[in-house]
């Protein structure tokens, strides 16, 4: 069973050797976290640091959304991925990025966790209040789609990205009350 957890000190081993696996096999970094360079526990407790940042509002992509969740997603003992939720999007974060991020390690994929992480990022999104889940994929992305139906999301429209000028796909989730 895939349970969500929050970065802790006590996660360190696991996580570098997790961020190594997507390093080492230059894997996209997504969840943007995976950007923050991690070779040591120093590193990993700025990463501590940042995340809290992100969570209280206090941080440089406050242009795309105001608060952000983090969370480790584990099967049973063993790291299988990490995902995100991006809380109170601006426009931009809202047409080109959407409220959840995740990633499946490289060395898990294929196994449909891909979904169940989504489906735990669901349910957060709904503990915080978010009455409609907004997700993204650049139109390349032959992956994220499959999820995002398999999720229940309902494509919305297509879009180019102000940022990388490549094309996105909008989804979204609406939470019933």
């Amino acid at each position: 069973m895939v349970k969500l957890v929050e970065f802790k000190e006590e996660n360190f081993k696991d996580y570098i050797k997790l961020y190594n696996e997507f390093v080492e096999g230059k894997s996209d970094l997504i969840p943007d976290v995976l950007e923050l360079e991690c070779n040591n526990i120093d590193d990993y407790k700025n990463i501590l640091v940042e995340l809290e940042n992100r969570k209280n509002g206090k941080h440089e992509d406050i242009d795309w959304y105001r608060d952000g969740h983090y969370f480790l997603a584990y099967d049973e003992d063993k790291l299988i991925g990490i995902g995100c939720i991006r809380n109170n999007l601006t426009k931009k974060g809202y047409d080109i990025w959407g409220n959840i991020a995740y990633g499946v390690r490289p060395s898990e994929r294929k196994k449909g966790y891909g979904t169940k992480i989504a489906k735990n990022l669901i349910e957060k999104c709904k503990d915080i209040g978010i009455e409609e889940i907004i997700l993204c994929h650049y139109e390349d992305n032959v992956i994220s789609p499959k999820i995002f139906m398999k999720i229940g999301a309902k494509y919305v429209n297509s879009i180019t990205s102000t940022v990388s000028n490549k094309n996105i796909k909008r989804y979204n989730i609406v939470i019933k009350k």
